[in-house]
């Protein structure tokens, strides 16, 4: 998923002032970096790193010793005991992928990993006899869960990564809350949640827009936001500018009228798994989808539509 949020990010923050001690702690993870800011009261460096740390460990799959990694490493119908995160996770990401219709649906690993847009890397398009087989192996509906446990039915790769810097963020959240820290704002990698208030305002940011327009200004009131979009993250083979965002369907990057989602929710975890869906799915189906389930939408067309926003339930 591509991250937009974080160009604008601090254009907002640097503009406010301060009545409160306000501090700001920064950092590197899961291939990117994270801020978090904090009114008042705050936590350590080091249990914000720690909480980081066990993301990585639970989710990675550039670490071939993750929680994650291990599972998919793990024989085809045997049930293994998994951690309460990673189920939590992956029973999440089973309803989302039942949600949109299998648009959502990190059982892609292997497609991923064809494309070159994970852990490995990729000179060249693969041939459509590599997409077909890597298809035939990748989908979340592979995984079952019972109790502690889950099991894979059919040898797929599970790649989390459209929904664990929001699970991430969600976390660091947790530990601030867990510590009395009411006034938070805390990102990685381009994905937001805030809390209370910054100096009796509502924590601001914006939306970057593709054609150089001026960001929309986004409030977040006790809120998280995650961002999807191609004109970041791309590849170009023989004059074809292709998404990274995969259409499950086909095994293909998909062909969306789209140039970036938003989606605004109590949990970074959830709108980080419907943005990168409905970047998928089109304009057409994301707009239906979000008025079915009740979402807090922007969403930016592409440069065909003149880059035309449209806002649902805002």
């Amino acid at each position: 998923m591509s991250k937009l949020l974080i160009y604008t990010f601090f254009l907002f923050l640097s503009a406010c002032g301060g009545n409160q001690p306000t501090q700001v702690i920064t950092g590197s993870t899961m291939g990117t970096t994270y801020t978090v800011k904090t009114i008042g009261s705050s936590v350590s460096k080091l249990q914000i790193e720690q909480v980081l740390e066990q993301v990585n460990k639970t989710f990675s799959t550039w670490d071939k010793n993750s929680e994650l990694s291990l599972l998919n490493q793990k024989p085809v119908n045997q049930w293994i005991e998994i951690s309460s995160e990673l189920f939590f996770v992956l029973d999440q990401s089973q309803k989302i992928h039942q949600q949109t219709q299998g648009y959502f649906d990190p059982g892609m690993g292997r497609l991923i990993d064809v494309w070159g847009f994970g852990a490995v890397k990729v000179d060249r398009k693969p041939d459509r006899t590599q997409v077909r087989t890597a298809l035939e192996q990748s989908s979340i509906q592979y995984v079952e869960l019972k109790d502690s446990k889950a099991k894979k039915t059919k040898d797929i790769h599970i790649n989390l990564s459209a929904i664990a810097k929001g699970f991430g963020v969600d976390q660091v959240a947790h530990l601030l809350k867990k510590h009395q820290v009411k006034d938070f704002l805390v990102e990685i990698g381009g994905e937001v949640i805030a809390s209370g208030k910054q100096d009796d305002r509502d924590w601001m940011l914006g939306i970057e827009q593709p054609n150089g327009a001026e960001p929309i200004a986004i409030a977040l009131k006790d809120q998280a936001i995650a961002t999807s979009g191609n004109y970041r993250n791309y590849f170009v083979w023989e004059g074809v500018r292709y998404m990274h965002i995969l259409n499950p369907k086909s095994g293909l990057p998909a062909k969306s009228d789209l140039a970036s989602v938003s989606i605004l929710h109590t949990q970074t975890m959830v709108a980080d798994a419907y943005a990168t869906a409905m970047m998928a799915m089109g304009s057409k189906k994301a707009i239906a989808l979000a008025r079915r389930l009740g979402l807090s939408a922007i969403l930016i067309l592409n440069q065909q539509a003149d880059f035309k926003v449209v806002k649902i339930n805002p």
